[in-house]
C-alpha cells in the first residue's frame, strides 16, 4: 500500500497526500486492527490535519470534523504505543528505511525511547536501515543513549560525512553531550586517509573550506592534510579524461566585417573568439577603449550588471546535490567557471594587444579618475597611483590593491559631502567593505523577496516543475512559460496534479484561458520582469523604461521586490570579496589578505595572475562607478 506521507505545507506532493487522506477517512481504515505501519501513517495524516487550509478541505471532502478525528488519531496511537512499549524496538523489523525517521520521531514524542533497553538500541543502531544522520535528528533520543551513538559515531571514521554536516548543512541534528571535538577531529582527520571508493572529494573540499565560528575549529594541519588528499584524489579523476572538456580562443584579426565575432561551432562548452584588430587600431581613445569592455567583451549587461557573476539559477539541481554548498561557499558552478575562462581569456589577450599598440591599462585607470570624472562630472581630487611598467608583479600586486580601498573611501566620501576631502580620508585608518560602498541613488536595486515570488518564478520558469511535462507532446519544453508561449495548451492536456498547482498562477491573474480555452499570459510586462529578477537576482531600477518601472513599482507595494542602494549589487560584492578576502568566502582567492599578511606563494606566474585578477577587479569598479555617476547625471536632468 502506498502510505500517507506528510513532508511539508508546501510540498508538492501535498495534493497528492491529501487525496490519499481521504482516502483513508473515508474507507473508515482508523476503524481497523493497527500495525506499527499504520501508527506511522496515521502520525502522517495527524499533520496535515493540524494545517487549517488542509484540514478545510479534507472535511470538505469527508463526513468527519477534523478536531474530533485528531483527538480519534491520538488516542489510538497511545492506546497501540502503551501495549506495545515494551517490544516497540523490534517493531522496527515491520517498516522499511523510509518509515525509520518518522518511527523515532513518535517512539521520541511519546517518551516511549525511555522503555528501551540500551543493549536493544545499540543492535537498532547497527542496522543498515538506521542511517545515522536520522538518528541525530531527535535530540531527546541521542542525549538518552549518549554514549552509545557516540560510540557508533567514532567507530567508523566515515561517519565524518554526517559530522561535518551537522556544522554545515543541516542544523537540525544533535551530536551526543559526550563526543568531544577532539574526538570530531580526529575522525575527521581519520576521513581523509580513507581508500579513494569511500573518500568523497566534495567532502574534502568541505574540510579545505570549513568555515570559523560554526562551533567547530578545523586545525591547519587537518586543512592541509585535506587539501593534499583532494589535489590527488582529483588528480585520478582527472587523468582518467573524466569530466566536459571547455575551451575559449581568442584571437585578433584585421579584414573583418565586425568588431567581434563568436564562434562555438554548436557546443556549449568551446568557444571561439575573432576581434577586429582594424577596429582597436583606429578607435584608440580612451573612451571607445572603455567601451569595448562593455559593447565587444560583455563584461557588463545592457542594465550594467556584471555578467560573470555567479547566479542562483545557474546551478542545477543535480549540480547542487553534489556540490559542497553553504553560505560560507561562493557558488563556483560550471557555467561560473566557463563565463570566467571566458571573461579572463577576453580581459588578458585584450590588455596584451594595448600594450603593443604601446596603451597601459593602468593608464586608462588613471585617466578615468584623474581626467575623465573632472571633465564629465566635475569631480576633482580623485587620486589614484597605478604601479609602473618597469616594476615586478608582485611589487605591483603590493602596490595596487590598497587602491581598491582608497577608491572606496573617496567614492563614499564624494557621496556624503559632495567633494572629495583628501584630508579627511587620511585621518581614517579604517578600511571600507566591499558591501559599504555607497551609491548616489538612493532606490538603485530592486531584489526579489517573499513566497508570491519563489512560487510564481518556480511555476513559470524552473526546469523543476512538474507542471510543463507533457509526455503526449512531440517537441520538449524547458519550463512552462515556453510551454504556453510557443505551443497551445489547455487544461485538459494535464494530469489532475499538475491543475492543481496550476491554478495557483490563474487565481494570482499570472495566466487565463483564451477564447479556444488555451492557457494564455496575462500581462507580458510582468512576465519580463519576473524573468529577468529569476535570471538575473537583481534589477537596476532606471536603467528599465518607464512603464516597465511602473511593474517594478507595483512589485515593492505588493512585498515582491525590496530596493537597496549601493555601488554593487549584491552579486557583485560577493564576486569582489571571492576574489579579495575569505571573510565571507572560504574557497575565495584571498589576494588582498595573502599580500597583506605575506602569505602568497613564491611563484612569479601566480604574482603575474593575481596582478591580472586585480586589473580586472580595477576595470569592474570603474564600470560600476561610471554607471553610477551617468544614472546620476540622468536623473537630476
Amino acid at each position: 500500500m502506498d502510505r500517507v506521507k506528510f513532508y511539508s505545507e508546501y510540498d508538492m506532493a501535498s495534493g497528492w497526500e491529501i487525496n490519499k487522506v481521504i482516502e483513508r477517512i473515508n474507507d473508515d481504515s482508523i476503524d481497523k486492527e493497527w500495525t506499527l505501519e499504520d501508527v506511522i501513517e496515521f502520525f502522517n495524516i495527524l499533520k496535515y490535519l493540524q494545517v487549517e487550509r488542509f484540514a478545510d478541505y479534507i472535511q470538505e471532502k469527508t463526513n468527519v470534523t477534523c478536531t474530533d478525528y485528531i483527538k480519534k488519531i491520538k488516542a489510538k496511537i497511545g492506546m497501540f504505543l502503551g501495549a506495545n512499549k515494551s517490544v516497540i524496538i523490534s517493531k522496527h523489523e515491520e517498516i522499511d528505511i523510509i518509515g525509520t525517521d518518522d518511527f523515532l520521531e513518535v517512539i521520541e514524542k511519546y517518551g516511549i525511547y525511555k522503555e528501551i533497553p540500551s543493549s536493544e538500541f545499540k543492535i537498532f543502531l547497527n542496522k543498515d536501515n538506521v542511517p545515522l544522520y536520522i538518528v541525530l535528528k531527535y535530540k531527546k533520543l541521542v542525549e538518552y543513549f549518549d554514549d552509545i551513538i557516540k560510540d557508533k559515531i567514532i567507530s567508523d571514521s566515515y561517519n565524518a560525512e554526517t559530522i561535518l554536516s551537522r556544522f554545515l548543512d543541516d542544523k537540525g541534528l544533535y551530536l551526543p553531550p559526550s563526543l568531544t571535538e577532539k574526538d570530531i577531529l580526529k575522525l575527521i582527520d581519520d576521513y581523509i586517509e580513507l581508500d579513494a571508493e569511500r573518500v568523497n572529494i566534495n567532502v574534502l573540499r568541505k574540510i579545505i573550506h570549513f568555515p570559523v565560528g560554526v562551533g567547530l575549529n578545523i586545525t591547519d594541519k587537518i586543512r592541509l592534510h585535506a587539501t593534499r588528499k583532494e589535489k590527488e584524489e582529483s588528480e585520478k579523476i582527472f587523468g582518467q579524461g573524466t569530466g566536459i572538456e571547455s575551451s575559449v580562443s581568442v584571437s585578433y584579426e584585421k579584414g573583418l566585417d565586425e568588431a567581434i565575432k563568436f564562434d562555438t561551432n554548436g557546443s556549449a562548452t568551446k568557444v571561439s573568439i575573432v576581434v577586429s584588430r582594424d577596429w582597436i587600431e583606429k578607435n584608440k581613445d580612451y573612451p571607445t577603449l572603455w567601451n569595448n569592455f562593455i559593447y565587444l567583451f560583455g563584461i557588463v549587461d545592457s542594465k550594467a550588471r556584471l555578467t560573470m557573476v555567479s547566479k542562483k539559477n545557474e546551478v542545477s539541481a543535480l549540480a547542487s546535490a553534489f556540490m559542497p554548498s553553504g553560505t560560507h561557499l561562493y557558488r563556483t558552478s560550471f557555467i561560473f567557471g566557463f563565463k570566467e575562462m571566458v571573461a579572463n581569456a577576453q580581459l588578458y589577450s585584450y590588455i596584451q594587444v594595448l600594450n603593443v599598440l604601446g596603451i597601459r591599462v593602468e593608464n586608462m585607470i588613471e585617466w578615468f579618475f584623474n581626467s575623465y570624472l573632472a571633465d564629465e562630472f566635475s569631480i576633482t581630487d580623485f587620486i589614484i597611483k597605478l604601479p609602473s611598467d618597469s616594476s615586478s608583479y608582485f611589487e605591483k600586486c603590493r602596490t595596487i590593491l590598497p587602491e581598491i580601498d582608497r577608491i572606496f573611501k573617496q567614492y563614499n566620501v564624494l557621496i556624503e559631502d559632495g567633494e572629495i576631502d583628501q584630508e579627511l580620508i587620511q585621518i581614517s585608518s579604517s578600511s571600507v567593505k566591499v558591501n559599504e560602498v555607497k551609491s548616489f541613488i538612493s532606490r538603485k536595486y530592486a531584489y526579489p523577496i517573499g513566497e508570491w515570488y519563489q512560487t510564481a518564478t518556480f511555476l513559470l520558469f524552473s526546469d523543476q516543475s512538474s507542471i510543463f511535462y507533457l509526455p503526449d507532446k512531440d517537441e520538449k519544453f524547458k519550463n512552462f512559460l515556453e510551454l504556453i508561449v510557443r505551443d497551445n495548451v489547455s487544461k485538459k492536456d494535464f494530469q489532475e496534479y499538475q491543475i492543481q498547482r496550476m491554478n495557483w498562477l490563474f487565481d494570482n491573474g499570472i495566466v487565463f484561458e483564451n477564447e479556444e480555452g488555451f492557457i494564455k499570459i496575462v500581462d507580458i510586462k510582468t512576465i519580463f520582469i519576473l524573468k529577468e529578477l529569476y535570471n538575473e537576482d537583481v534589477l537596476n531600477y532606471f536603467r528599465y523604461e518607464s512603464d516597465l518601472r511602473e511593474i517594478i513599482d507595483s512589485f515593492e507595494e505588493n512585498e515582491i521586490v525590496k530596493f537597496e542602494s549601493s555601488l554593487l549589487t549584491r552579486n557583485e560584492q560577493d564576486y569582489l570579496d571571492f576574489y579579495l578576502n575569505k571573510s565571507k568566502f572560504t574557497n575565495g582567492y584571498d589576494i588582498r589578505n595573502s599580500y597583506l599578511h605575506g602569505t602568497n606563494m613564491n611563484d612569479e606566474r601566480k604574482y603575474e595572475s593575481d596582478y591580472y585578477s586585480i586589473l580586472k577587479l580595477l576595470i569592474i569598479i570603474v564600470l560600476k562607478i561610471n554607471d553610477d555617476l551617468c544614472l546620476k547625471e540622468m536623473l537630476e536632468e
